[in-house]
């Protein structure tokens, strides 16, 4: 007998934050946007205090390092911006696994998805994010799932060849 697990909860704004939070954590690009903007910031103060005698372009290499450092939490932000403005923000989301497919209804909206049109997924801190796409997730928190329920989607995940993007990403480095 196929092995259904269904999973029903609330998504709030929190749930939400910590996800992106999550997403955005695994773009090394943001890494070396912080550095980046650590070492802009650093050489403007510098030019500030007498490095350098030209005060517009110091206080220009400090905003532009401050808005480096806080890139991510810029982004975090205008996401959640627009996805309140989705109707039926936040909604309860019913999610519904096989060994076939995924199914549910989101805030209204039913959608059904076969294994074979995943990029992946990774276990993160705050719970299991499933890749469509690179750039297009959605989630499960671990306070939504029961232990055996979590372990029974990765089982899932992993006996349908769900790339596992965690380990993806460690095989590259």
């Amino acid at each position: 007998m196929a092995k259904q697990i269904r999973i029903q909860y609330e998504l709030g704004e929190k749930d939400w934050r910590n996800f992106y939070n999550a997403y955005y954590s695994t773009d090394s690009r943001f890494k070396l946007r912080f550095l980046y903007g650590t070492l802009c910031w650093v050489v403007g103060t510098l030019g500030l205090i007498g490095l350098f005698d030209n005060k517009p372009i110091a206080f220009g290499m400090i905003a532009f390092g401050l808005y480096c450092v806080f890139a991510k939490q810029f982004m975090i932000n205008k996401a959640i911006k627009t996805l309140k403005k989705t109707p039926g923000f936040p909604g309860v989301i019913d999610y519904q696994f096989d060994e076939k497919q995924i199914s549910g209804t989101d805030r209204g909206t039913s959608f059904s998805f076969s294994w074979e049109e995943f990029h992946g997924y990774r276990v993160v801190t705050p719970g299991v994010m499933f890749y469509l796409k690179p750039a297009s997730f959605f989630f499960i928190p671990d306070a939504a799932m029961k232990a055996e329920e979590r372990q029974g989607i990765l089982e899932i995940l992993q006996s349908r060849q769900v790339n596992d993007l965690k380990i993806k990403a460690a095989r590259k480095s």
